[in-house]
């Protein structure tokens, strides 16, 4: 018995190392230019100015952060669903990518609770919003693309 339950919890243990890993090298992904700029200019998001607070060692609250962070992955996911018509769904790392932020977001009030590196967290968090910001400028782009050259010929 004791010995199920210890592959069990090393089991999951390696399989959330193992997500953890690839979804950290789907955030190193290099995007050709910076669109999280675009898609920043054009709507407001908090998650900059949460990312600079955090930096800065400036408290915030964490309802602050829940619903600040809640708000531009609903935002963000949105746009990036909907940027452009003909790419209208996510690729399995995009959806991994969602469910690590869900599983993040979960996780951050313990994290709160017991001092366990929170700002780490909080930082991975705005990281992912952060590329999201840049795959639906990349995607709105890709869409707008072909209709500005084509409109530039005739």
């Amino acid at each position: 018995m004791i010995s199920s339950i210890a592959i069990l919890v090393l089991s999951t243990a390696l399989f959330l190392f193992y997500v953890q890993t690839l979804c950290e090298n789907v955030l190193r992904r290099e995007f050709r230019r910076a669109y999280s700029r675009d898609v920043l200019n054009a709507i407001d998001l908090e998650f900059p100015r949460l990312r600079q607070a955090v930096d800065a060692n400036v408290e915030v609250s964490l309802a602050q952060i829940r619903v600040a962070l809640k708000a531009d992955y609903s935002t963000l996911t949105f746009l990036v669903k909907n940027g452009n018509p003909k790419q209208r769904h996510f690729s399995w790392k995009e959806r991994m990518l969602k469910g690590y932020f869900r599983l993040l977001l979960v996780i951050l009030p313990a994290r709160y609770a017991f001092h366990l590196q929170e700002r780490g967290a909080v930082i991975k968090l705005t990281t992912i919003l952060h590329h999201f910001a840049n795959l639906a400028g990349e995607r709105v782009f890709s869409a707008e693309a072909p209709a500005i050259a084509q409109s530039r010929q005739g």
